[in-house]
Formats: structure tokens, sequence, C-alpha cells
């Protein structure tokens, strides 16, 4: 028999959508199991490796969101979808929000190839985890947690708080404040004098304002022996990406998600953080490569033969732990390659990998033209596109080589 690609367990409470559902994955090469509740799926869950369990929500007795915590508490690393019609959207989303689900399809799936969605996800999943990245992660002795003020800021923005509230929560770390008053005030964000935290908190955005405290306290929380100006280096760098991709997605006039666009740069760079504390040598000898060869990171890891995407694995790796929805991860793994990512993700996976691209030659003063600039939209962008996002990067880059 074929070797099967992964597992999937599906639950819901008709068995005609079971048996519909099933019949559709045939020549998948994945293994699908069903059950008819919850009671059922615990039990498959105990005698079986799932890689991804799907639920729908409207169920007797236990809907699909408690279904799913149960699973989050019992198998954390298996992954976890929710399938659902327009009018739960709202406890979907909360869902979400939570990490209970990490990603969610709608009925009726008829409109789209729900199967080969689900392989995507299982695929996606398996690439992030391999020999490579446990090399890296057997030299952290903990592996940082999500910190408690990232959750707290989380469920602030998630219930609609005011700006208020949530900057009475950064106010609680002096050091976190300053931080966040100074990416304000620099001139990612048009380097005016904004005194005071509500005023920056505004500017950067909520969504933006959440991840850099996701980034400052996981580098906290890591304590490793590096100096305060190499981690500025790698924040400064997701804070470019952050600003260029935004440019870059509203320059293109296409339709996009804005909730993932606003965060994309600034998380891309979680694997760069993790190289430099634990594999500095790693880090370094990529960096260099990077300047001589006046491209991104990735593509220097490429260069120098190092697993593709290294840091993007890493990256991918962390945020699977921290329950990041699935669509976020997808942009951030496939960046390098836009188009393996759905249809619905590859216009910011392409954004963020142009944006990193032109950030590269703009820093070393490689050369850029029409036909560079074509080669960064990989076919989704335009080189009009690209080459107006260069001429407002080239406005924040001013101490370029």
């Amino acid at each position: 028999m074929e070797h099967e690609a992964g597992t999937i367990l599906i639950v819901d409470d008709e068995q005609n959508i079971l048996n519909s559902l099933k019949r559709r994955f045939f020549g998948s090469r994945v293994k699908v199991l069903t059950a008819c509740g919850a009671a059922e799926a615990l039990k498959i869950m105990s005698e079986h490796k799932v890689d991804l369990i799907l639920s729908d929500y409207k169920m007797p007795d236990v809907n699909g969101i408690q279904l799913l915590t149960q699973i989050k508490e019992q198998y954390p690393y298996t992954f976890r979808a929710i399938l659902s019609g327009y009018v739960e959207t709202d406890a979907i989303t909360h869902a979400i929000g939570k990490g209970i689900a990490m990603a969610y399809f709608k009925k009726p799936w008829n409109a789209y190839n729900l199967p080969e969605r689900l392989v995507h996800i299982i695929s996606t999943m398996q690439r992030i985890k391999d020999r490579e990245l446990i090399t890296v992660f057997s030299r952290i002795e903990k592996l940082p947690s999500l910190p408690d003020i990232y959750l707290r800021l989380d469920k602030a923005i998630e219930s609609g708080a005011s700006v208020d509230v949530l900057t009475n929560i950064f106010k609680e770390d002096v050091s976190l404040t300053a931080k966040i008053m100074q990416i304000g005030n620099s001139v990612f964000y048009g380097g005016k004098a904004y005194t005071t935290i509500e005023q920056t908190v505004l500017m950067i955005g909520l969504n933006a304002v959440r991840e850099i405290v996701l980034m400052y306290k996981m580098a906290e929380q890591i304590n490793c022996c590096v100096s305060e100006a190499k981690l500025a280096a790698v924040f400064r760098k997701g804070l470019i990406l952050n600003k260029g991709v935004d440019f870059c997605l509203r320059q293109s006039g296409q339709e996009y998600n804005k909730s993932i666009a606003s965060t994309a740069g600034l998380l891309s760079c979680i694997g760069e953080i993790i190289l430099l504390c634990f594999r500095p040598e790693r880090y370094e000898q990529t960096l260099k490569t990077a300047a001589e060869h006046a491209c991104s990171f990735a593509e220097a890891e490429e260069l120098l033969n190092i697993k593709t995407d290294l840091s993007t694995h890493i990256t991918g790796y962390f945020l699977e732990l921290y329950n990041i929805p699935f669509d976020t991860l997808e942009v951030l793994i496939y960046q390098q390659k836009p188009e393996d990512a759905s249809p619905e993700n590859r216009l910011i996976a392409a954004a963020l990998l142009a944006v990193s691209r032109i950030t590269a030659a703009l820093e070393h003063q490689r050369d850029t033209d029409t036909s560079f600039y074509e080669s960064c939209g990989s076919g989704l962008i335009s080189p009009e596109t690209v080459g107006k996002t260069a001429e407002m990067l080239k406005e924040i880059l001013p101490e370029r080589k």
C-alpha cells in the first residue's frame, strides 16, 4: 500500500456527511477516520496518531468548539480545524483567537476543494518539523511560553477594549513602554515626536503592537548572551518588512486579509531571533553571506546549502506551538515560494518576499531595475507596485550603506 501522507479525523453527527467527505479524499494518500460525536472522537484519538482533526460546529451534547478545547488540552500537537456555517462566525472567531481552532472552513464546501486544503495543511505542518529544527531546539533548555502580558493584551483587543485600557497594560512594564515609544517615534512611523503611549499605540496599530510585545518579551524570556544592538537590528528589520508589506499590498489594489498583513513582517523575524541566540555562528555566517551577495537572509541560507528557509521554519515551529491561526502561519512558511500557498494567502506571501528582496538590495546598494522588480513580484505583484514600494523603502532606509 502506498505510504500515507498523514491521518485526518472528521467529526460530524450526520453519517451521510461523514461518508460524503470521506469519499472526496479517495486517492489523496491520507488516512481518513470518522466519528459521529465527541465521545467517539476522543476514543479514536486515544488509539491513533491523528495529524489533523476537523470537527463540525453544531453537534448534540458537545459542540465542535467544546470538543476542540479538549483536544487542545490532551493532544496539543494535533492540528485543530472547525467546519461551520455563517451563523456561528462570532463563536468561530473567538475560538481561533483563543487558539482552540487553528483553521475554519465554511459550509457548504462544494464551492472549494476541502480535502485538498486539509492535505495542504498536513504537508505544511510536516515541513516545519524535521531533524534540523530538532538540532536547533535541543540547545534551548526551556522554550519561551506565550508572555502573560501578550495574552492579556490579546484578550483586551479581542473584547474591543478602549485604548486607555490597553495602554494601562503596557504601563505596568516600564521597559516595554519605552520600547513601544521608541518604535513609534522612529522613522518607520514618520519620525514624529509622539508624547504619549496612547498616541503611539494608535499610530503603530493594535495588531502590530501586539506582535511587538510578543517578540520583545520572547527575547526577554530566552535571556541569551546577545548584545542589545544585534537584537535591535532584527527588530528593525521586522518593522521595515511590516511597513513595506502594508504599503505594497495597498498599492497593489487587490483584496487581501488585512489582519494577517499587518503583522507578517514582524512575525517573520522570530526565527532569526532564535538563530541569533542559539546558533550565533550560523546566524553571523548567513548575515555575512547576505551582505556579500546583496540578498535576503533566506536566500543566503540557500547559498550556504543550509536547509532552505531554516529561519522561516523555526518561525513556523514557534508560532505553531503558540497556536497562531494557520492562515498567518502559511504566509510565513511560504514566503519564499508564494505560489505554493493557498490562493487566498499567496498575495501576502508574495508581498513579504518582494519587500525582503527589495530591502536587501537597497541596504547593500544593489542595482534595481524593472527586471529586478518583475522578479520580486513572483507574477502576483506588478513591477510598478514593487517599484513604488522600493521608493517608499528608500525613505525609511537613510542609513543604508
